[in-house]
Order: C-alpha cells, then sequence, then structure tokens
C-alpha cells in the first residue's frame, strides 16, 4: 500500500494537487466574500422630504445614441431655467414625470431621510401606502445596507 502511493501516476499527482487546490481556494474566497461584504445598519430617522417620479414614457427605440460626449463637447453652465436634482441637470417642469431622466418603467415612490445616528441622507424607496402616510418631519426606523470600502448605500428601506 506505501508502495502504491510512491508510484503515483502523473494523472493521479495532478488530481491530487487539484483536490487540495480547489478546497483551499474555496475557503479563500468564502472569507473574501465576508470580508467584502456589505454592512446592515439600521436605526431612528427623520423624514426630510418626498418625491413622486411617474413611470417613464414608452419610447419606439434609442436611434444612435451616444454614451460618450463627442470630441467637440464642452461644459456650459447651468441656464437660468435649469435645476440639479441628483445629479442631473433638468428643467423644473420635467421633475418627477415621465421625462425625468431618473424616470423607470414602473412609478417611483421616494422619501428622503436623515439618520439621526450618524447624520447620513440617503433616499428609501417606499410603497404609495407608506409613501402617502410620511409627512416632513416625521420619525420613521429605517434600515439600509452599506459597502465597507466604498460607503455606497444599497437596499434601504423603511421598516
Amino acid at each position: 500500500m506505501l508502495r502504491a502511493k510512491v508510484r503515483l501516476t502523473r494523472s493521479n499527482q495532478v488530481t491530487e494537487m487539484l483536490r487540495t487546490s480547489v478546497r483551499a481556494c474555496a475557503i479563500a474566497i468564502f472569507v473574501m466574500i465576508g470580508v467584502a461584504s456589505c454592512d446592515r445598519k439600521s436605526g431612528e430617522a427623520v423624514v426630510i422630504g418626498k418625491e413622486h417620479i411617474d413611470a417613464a414614457l414608452p419610447t419606439a427605440g434609442t436611434p444612435n445614441a451616444k454614451s460618450e460626449p463627442g470630441p467637440d463637447a464642452q461644459i456650459r453652465a447651468m441656464a437660468d431655467d435649469e435645476i440639479t436634482v441628483d445629479g442631473y441637470v433638468i428643467k423644473p417642469r420635467v421633475r418627477g414625470t415621465g421625462r425625468d431622466p431618473r424616470a423607470l418603467s414602473h412609478e417611483q415612490w421616494i422619501v428622503k431621510v436623515r439618520m439621526l445616528g450618524n447624520g447620513r441622507t440617503i433616499q428609501v424607496p417606499a410603497d404609495q401606502s407608506k409613501w402617502e402616510k410620511l409627512r416632513e418631519n416625521d420619525r420613521d426606523k429605517d434600515s439600509y445596507r452599506r459597502g465597507k470600502y466604498t460607503g455606497t448605500v444599497w437596499a434601504a428601506e423603511i421598516e
């Protein structure tokens, strides 16, 4: 039996090596996921604003859409009739309508809250009934996931 183990064939050596390597890699992946995952935070928050955004208007298609600015693109100053909302420059009459660049294929009810524990301001999607019940300066309990390295807020919800 000892002699059989010493005389492993090449394919058996590879199989044995893979068996130990795969196990080590699987453990390393689970450790990395645990370290790089998100922290779940929850606490009291104060409602500082609410917004309703209609569903996006149906479009037949996007002909020749460009995602990158052309070589002659220039930065320009905002016009007097434009506002900035969540990083988008839009006209005030477009805000909250189906033409809003933030509009999705479904209606959105968004509650903007400030967490009392850390002062962080987050936008929490809500269902229509919760959105209608909440008023500015109301307190509620919210939870969200925060990326450990970037601090990005994921999956915020009203509890």
